[in-house]
């Protein structure tokens, strides 16, 4: 018998990322006795056998992850069930429902939310239950008594380094979350998501970070993080670490500790993880950004978010442009590569906004034509972020109740001021960047010097801005 049944709700993607926060929530309660079952809905076609099959057996609870977004069905799909073939009570924990809990609440399914980190808090939850003691005194959740709605926040983080080593023993098979390929070379590899630190220090307006994690950055020490590389090194073979800290950089001494740790290790590895340009540009010695490279830092990600000043400044991004061009310069010299992220459709940006965007796109490609731009997306207010309340005053209407929730991301929904004629302007430019300011050197297959050759009309139809009626995307259709 499973006292808490952990249940990771599928989205989209199969993307293969640890359910982290779970195994995180699994760890104080497995130390304490309680009897964990874990089911990840992406990967277990089975599903729903096993988790019937734990709810005969009368656990005190259901725990569920949701991010804001299509997930949300999935979990209330399942959480219906729940409701419908046992007694368990449903506990909803994550961003969504810990930044809008009154509003989870009132589904009829969900008994009881889990508002922040859940460790502590779930842990003295199960604790409660079974002893069937008063839960209203519990900090850090939202319940419902007498049809009273009751949320109550808990100060504090938690020490991450009091976490022991995640019970990876929980998950069906390792091997669902373990890719074959290294994300930065391409190569063979195994590589697995690891998280070493919560939260982030800076401002930035799109992002929920300001008030879920208060501006707080914590982290686990640099001995502590090499015990979590050593277990997943001896255990699964793993030689490729993608990190997925909001923000890894934020403490270079930890850095420089984590550097000397791996190197007395002679560790053979490659790391992925992201930084802000202001820490690469300024605040890292060259002989520290040398180091991360010798050792297997071979690939950071940045967020630039716009070329515009004014919307810079707006989101509160905190950086500069020299900052961009710095730190592009100094990746080329110490050769690890750098990958720059943008968005579009802030409230208040203009065309011209954007095409400042793409200028300064075009700026960091002929400054190194190996940096390389994902897809640009299109911003989307979600709950807790800074720009809330300017982007209610332009028109955005948020959803009102949890399912209307469920249909709410990047691709579906369109906000009052993100015009036809940019959203259009924004899928083709980002057709585009595959060929925008190829490197002459890269390849000398016969398809590459047509892709060079297409590029440079490319080159062209950018700096001028020709981003409307690209009727090429068709040749490309057929030419790939």
């Amino acid at each position: 018998m499973s006292d808490v049944v952990l249940f990771y709700p599928k989205v989209e993607s199969k993307a293969g990322l640890l359910p982290a926060g779970l195994l995180m929530i699994a760890g104080p309660l497995i130390e304490k006795g309680f009897k964990v079952k874990l089911i990840d809905q992406r990967f277990e076609d089975d599903w729903k056998i096993k988790l019937e099959k734990e709810l005969e057996k009368g656990p005190l609870l259901v725990g569920f992850t949701v991010m804001t977004g299509k997930q949300i069905l999935e979990a209330l799909a399942v959480s219906r069930i729940v409701k419908e073939k046992s007694q368990a009570k449903v506990v909803w924990g994550g961003v969504h429902a810990s930044l809008l809990p009154e509003q989870t609440l009132k589904n009829k399914n969900i008994d009881m939310v889990v508002i922040g980190e859940g460790e502590r808090t779930f842990l003295e939850l199960a604790r409660a239950l079974k002893n069937k003691e008063d839960i209203s005194e519990i900090k850090g959740i939202g319940c419902k008594i007498e049809d009273k709605i009751l949320l109550s926040e808990r100060d504090g983080f938690i020490d991450l380094n009091d976490l022991s080593i995640l019970p990876y023993h929980l998950l069906e098979d390792i091997e669902y979350y373990v890719s074959k390929k290294s994300k930065v070379t391409g190569k063979d590899a195994r590589e697995m998501a690891l998280f070493t630190s919560r939260g982030c220090p800076h401002r930035c307006g799109f992002c929920y970070n300001m008030k879920f994690n208060r501006r707080r950055w914590r982290a686990m020490d640099a001995e502590r993080v090499i015990k979590e590389m050593e277990f997943l090194r001896n255990n699964f073979k793993i030689n490729a670490f993608n990190i997925q800290d909001d923000e890894f950089f934020v403490d270079a001494a930890r850095v420089e500790r984590i550097c000397k740790l791996i190197k007395e290790k002679e560790w053979k590895i490659e790391i992925y993880s992201a930084a802000r340009v202001n820490q690469t540009a300024d605040l890292m010695s060259k002989d520290l950004l040398g180091d991360l490279v010798a050792l297997g830092f071979l690939g950071i990600v940045f967020g630039v978010e716009t070329g515009s000043q004014k919307i810079l400044e707006l989101i509160n991004k905190d950086i500069t442009y020299e900052q961009v061009i710095k730190t592009i310069d100094r990746f080329k010299e110490i050769g690890m590569m750098s990958k720059y992220c943008f968005m579009a459709g802030f409230p208040n940006e203009t065309m011209e906004d954007f095409y400042r965007t793409t200028d300064f796109i075009y700026k960091m490609k002929e400054r190194d034509t190996s940096v390389r731009i994902p897809p640009i997306r299109i911003f989307t207010p979600y709950p807790g972020i800074p720009l809330w309340d300017l982007c209610v005053e332009k028109g955005f209407k948020p959803p009102r109740s949890l399912e209307e929730w469920a249909s709410f991301d990047f691709d579906t929904v369109k906000m009052p001021w993100v015009t036809k004629k940019l959203t259009k302007r924004v899928k083709n430019v980002n057709i585009m960047l595959s060929y925008l300011k190829l490197d002459p050197e890269f390849s000398s297959s016969f398809k590459y010097k047509l892709s060079l050759l297409f590029g440079r009309w490319i080159d062209f139809r950018w700096r001028n801005h020709w981003f409307n009626n690209f009727f090429e995307k068709y040749l490309i259709k057929i030419f790939s």
